[in-house]
């Protein structure tokens, strides 16, 4: 169960694999629970699978949702799937605690997202696009004491969510990578040595490290951990 907080603000994320249909349900399950399972940040409410082919999780910040979000592509991607997310802030209320079943704002605006981003991917140009981020709207009222809320109290007014532009210019990016050139991105955000990286993808350090200037990973990189800030 989440921590429980009056005038909460939360951001809650949705995922939903894509084209899961096209795969093997049962393979696809275990290669998305051990993705799941080498997540560190936890955030309120790790991501966790729900219903079909989709996880959720609650996070106190967008920074901290797009972490485990784009660890988490990347992991998948390079198993040969891919996830889009829907992300959104505000108040997440508690509509049976004994159930865990949730509402509010935060999960709205996340659906909202989720929806668009699945849309725009298949608009010419945007086929790559894998992050939606929702309108934000923060909770400045006290719970009524029959829903409480989860999340962070007061409202994180200070959380501003990186511009969308900048995580679709990350999405395309990642979308052009095959599977272990996203292994190596992933080593490269998670500050493994490059020894080990080369190891664990079955090739040379001098050939890991050739990929990393040939696909310019060192800016993408730099672009990713500035959303997790």
């Amino acid at each position: 169960m989440a921590v429980l907080k009056s005038r909460a603000y939360a951001v809650a994320v949705i995922g939903d694999i894509v084209n899961s249909r096209e795969y093997d349900r049962t393979a696809l399950h275990r290669t998305l629970k051990a993705a799941l399972a080498t997540l560190t940040e936890h955030g309120i409410e790790p991501l966790h699978p729900t219903v079909g082919d989709e996880i959720q999780g609650i996070f106190a910040t967008h920074g901290e949702a797009l972490r485990a979000t784009h660890l988490l592509r990347l992991y998948l991607r390079e198993s040969g799937y891919d996830i889009r997310f829907g992300i959104g802030a505000g108040e997440i209320r508690i509509v049976d605690r004994d159930s865990d079943i949730q509402d509010g704002p935060a999960w709205w605006s996340a659906r909202e997202a989720l929806n668009h981003t699945e849309q725009l991917a298949t608009t010419p140009g945007w086929a790559g696009i894998r992050t939606g981020l929702g309108p934000g709207s923060p909770n400045t009222k006290e719970s009524d004491g029959s829903q409480v809320s989860v999340g962070t109290a007061p409202s994180q007014k200070d959380d501003t969510p990186p511009a969308p532009a900048l995580c679709h210019l990350i999405d395309a990016h990642i979308s052009t990578l095959n599977p272990s050139t996203c292994g190596t991105l992933r080593s490269l955000l998670e500050g493994e040595p490059n020894t080990e990286t080369a190891a664990r993808l079955g090739i040379s350090p001098s050939a890991n490290t050739q990929r990393i200037t040939r696909h310019n990973l060192r800016p993408l990189k730099e672009a990713i951990r500035a959303t997790w800030t």
